[in-house]
């Protein structure tokens, strides 16, 4: 059986810096589940190639999961690799792969990955749009998701309220099998509005509708569980330290469907992020 893979990691270069690195973990709580709690550790790093419109993001992770009633604990490691080629100052595409190995005893470990793609068109601190595409191949069938992703830049970051950044994305899920969700074809839209402020950012997250073995943040988070997930939310608080480095703390809480029952899981997650 497919587990929920939970990740913290938060891509995107937030620094001119040739290279970032960044440790993180988190705490993780089910309510009215067989999963009782666990925690993630994880190391994420962005390296820009020099002399060339490239980076390079890297992210390892170790999820393990308590389980309820004597059952085994779950553990599972992740790996993920995306490329970055920046054309001119407005296009952006990305090819990746993100790999799932999956242990647990009394079942079968798992070896399963996604393959990534993505397009992206952009003004500096203004708009973008693009789409995303994902491969998730899983031992029993497969999984294709296309996210078209729409964002703005709009306020002034000097003013009392400073400046904000609004994206939308639609999530297309089409499961090649029937029988291991509830249907085939999903979609949700997932919205984020970001504050910056100073030293500051604030960020509000939201998921509005249904999704199945759903591929998130850019490819960094794989939810690689049977379980029909609807809505989520979330907060994010950035500090900047100093130009090359801050802090963040977050919680994320999903709504899914386990054995025909409403449950609920939290992630309460801290990084530190250091540019060199």
């Amino acid at each position: 059986m497919k587990k929920l893979l939970l990740s913290i990691a938060v891509v995107g270069g937030l620094y001119a810096a040739q290279t970032t690195v960044m440790p993180y973990g988190g705490y993780l709580h089910f309510s009215n589940s067989v999963k009782d709690k666990g925690y993630v550790v994880g190391v994420y790093g962005n390296y820009n190639v020099e002399g060339k419109p490239m980076s390079i993001e890297l992210d390892g992770e170790y999820t393990h999961i308590k389980y309820k009633y004597s059952l085994p604990s779950y553990n599972q490691k992740d790996l993920t690799l995306i490329g970055h080629y920046y054309q001119g100052t407005n296009y952006a595409y990305k090819l990746g792969v993100h790999g799932l190995h999956v242990s647990q005893a009394g079942n079968d470990e798992k070896n399963d990955y996604i393959v990534i793609g993505g397009v992206k068109y952009y003004k500096y601190l203004q708009y973008n749009g693009g789409a995303d595409i994902y491969y998730s191949k899983y031992k029993h069938f497969k999984v294709y998701q296309l996210t078209p992703i729409v964002g703005y830049n709009f306020g002034d970051y000097n003013s009392a309220n400073g400046s904000f950044y609004i994206e939308g994305r639609v999530d297309l899920i089409r499961i090649s099998k029937s029988g291991y969700t509830p249907k085939q074809n999903y979609a949700d839209l997932d919205l984020k509005l970001s504050n910056f402020k100073g030293p500051w950012t604030t960020t509000l997250k939201a998921s509005i509708g249904k999704n199945a073995y759903k591929v998130a943040n850019d490819g960094f988070v794989v939810y690689n569980l049977g379980d029909e997930y609807k809505n989520a939310y979330g907060v994010e608080v950035n500090y900047k330290l100093d130009k090359f480095s801050n802090v963040k703390v977050g919680v994320d809480v999903n709504k899914f469907l386990e054995n025909d029952q409403t449950a609920k899981s939290a992630v309460y997650s801290c990084s530190y992020l250091r540019a060199f």
